[in-house]
């Protein structure tokens, strides 16, 4: 079913609209016990990056904020600046892969009975949408998790995981915060241009693992924040990159 997103500017854009399935009953029973089972084993196994705070039990908002104002606090006892660059997933449930979602969860060590159902979960799908009370033609869906499903949050943040690992090992004295789709750089350093070297290096990697992965980023929810005690006027502050992600830099707001 197709419905209006709430106090969008312009309703003759797609995307002012959503897509959610509907599922019957017994369905959502059992994708919601697998959702659990899922849960459990990357919770156990600590398969999930320490990071990540969104569709995980016992970690709300208010968790991920603490840890970046404490992290910057700390970066200013020692003298430093700090900085944080937020990166939005574009359409990220309906560009989840099967194969490579699977592939990732044997990473994880999840259990392979489990793997096995989001196989059959995520394949051989159909959907018809209904827009107004009028029913289009059935097609073929290839990839995507279907939204709405109780299933749906931890199999894409388990899709997901693999890119703070990678960003965090290759570039140095980068920590990352994630709620669901949407993705926190942190870096710290003595001046304003190290603190944006860091999280340039962190954007860039991050979109090379986006474009293995079939991952994209919302260009216009892009932003970066500069987190300083000085109490001068802030100075222009801008992170521009241009390859892989083609990020527009008049999207960067500077903060202080």
């Amino acid at each position: 079913m197709v419905i209006p997103k709430a106090n969008k500017p312009d309703y003759s854009q797609v995307r002012a609209y959503r897509v959610i399935l509907l599922l019957d009953t017994i369905s959502k029973l059992v994708e919601r016990t697998a959702a659990h089972l899922i849960a459990d084993d990357l919770e156990r196994s600590k398969g999930l990056h320490e990071g990540q705070y969104g569709c995980r039990r016992r970690r709300a908002t208010v968790d991920a904020v603490a840890m970046l104002m404490n992290r910057t606090e700390r970066a200013w006892e020692c003298k430093k600046l700090a900085g944080t660059l937020l990166m939005d997933v574009q359409a990220a449930f309906n560009n989840t892969n099967s194969r490579l979602l699977r592939r990732r969860m044997r990473e994880l060590g999840v259990q392979e009975d489990i793997v096995r159902w989001t196989g059959s979960f995520m394949e051989d799908r159909y959907v018809r949408l209904v827009l107004d009370g009028t029913e289009g033609e059935p097609h073929k869906v290839e990839t995507g998790i279907p939204q709405g499903s109780p299933a749906a949050p931890i199999l894409f943040i388990t899709y997901l995981s693999g890119i703070f690992e990678e960003v965090e090992r290759e570039c140095e004295g980068v920590k990352v915060l994630s709620f669901a789709d949407n993705i926190l750089w942190w870096a710290e350093g003595k001046t304003e241009e190290e603190v944006a070297n860091k999280l340039l290096n962190a954007a860039e990697v991050a979109c090379r693992w986006g474009d293995r992965n079939g991952v994209t980023f919302e260009h216009n929810k892009s932003e970066a924040i500069l987190f300083s005690r000085r109490r001068k006027a802030p100075i222009p502050w801008t992170i521009e990159i241009e390859f892989p992600c083609h990020l527009d830099p008049d999207n960067h707001n500077s903060r202080s």
